[in-house]
């Protein structure tokens, strides 16, 4: 059997080189733009489910248990402070170019006010090794001027720079155990 190269015309496979561009625009929708309106405030929003009373941030528009649209009415702020319910601890790979030289924590936020957890938040000014679930943190604002949006209403885009510790003692356990992995 005679093998088939890239340059055998009479293989199975042909392969034609081509540039291909795409160009394409990112709609956010109206919840998500309201949430980020409320960021570039220095407030953080949800929605309150008017049926079971969860608090979602940021808000979707709909509570996922019930099952039933939330706007506008339903809004209500939550705190920009809360607890730790998990974390990763990153240790940057190096590359041409790479900015993180040393190992950062990731965390999954339950903010005062919510019932479900941010997740992939940056915990500043704390060593990992002093990092553990129900560690109490404030959010720390970036500059109005750079709190720019996420587009897709999943997080909190660059209006939070990150997490420090507060100084308060830990939160005990049954704060946050329906909130762990």
């Amino acid at each position: 059997m005679a093998e088939t190269t890239d340059t055998d015309a009479t293989g199975p496979v042909r392969f034609m080189a081509q540039l291909i561009g795409l160009d394409y625009t990112l709609r956010t929708n109206p919840v998500a733009q309201a949430f980020d309106d409320t960021l570039a405030d220095g407030r953080i929003t949800g929605h309150r489910c008017p049926q079971c009373d969860l608090v979602f941030v940021p808000p979707k528009g709909f509570c996922s248990i019930c099952v039933i649209a939330t706007g506008p009415d339903d809004e209500v702020e939550v705190a920009d402070r809360g607890l730790v319910t998990s974390w990763t601890v990153l240790t940057p790979i190096q590359y041409t170019g790479q900015k993180e030289r040393s190992d950062y924590a990731l965390a999954s936020i339950l903010l005062d006010g919510a019932d479900g957890t941010i997740g992939q938040q940056r915990l500043i000014e704390v060593a990992p090794d002093e990092i553990c679930m129900g560690l109490r943190v404030t959010a720390v604002w970036a500059p109005p001027e750079l709190r720019g949006a996420d587009d897709r209403g999943y997080g909190l885009g660059t209006a939070v720079e990150g997490w420090r510790p507060t100084g308060e003692p830990d939160a005990p356990r049954a704060d946050y155990e329906k909130h762990t992995l």
